[in-house]
């Protein structure tokens, strides 16, 4: 089971640190990760680049906000 539906719904209110998903979501870290490898794998999430960014905010692309509010997209 994946916890990739809300990790989507989450970002769609607002973009947040990696820290902040984490803290939000609870759980085990490593399925909050999966979540968001797959909204990476999917094309929904726009990622921050390379290891100097990590304190950058993850937010959806256009096309994952779209799912989040139940477009097909």
């Amino acid at each position: 089971m994946t916890r990739a539906p809300a990790l989507r719904k989450l970002l769609a209110v607002e973009p947040l640190y990696r820290d902040e998903i984490f803290e939000v979501m609870g759980g085990q870290r490593i399925h909050v990760l999966q979540a968001i490898d797959e909204l990476k794998r999917s094309g929904d999430l726009d990622t921050p680049g390379g290891p100097k960014h990590f304190r950058c905010r993850y937010r959806l692309t256009p096309k994952g906000r779209a799912r989040a509010f139940g477009s097909p997209a």
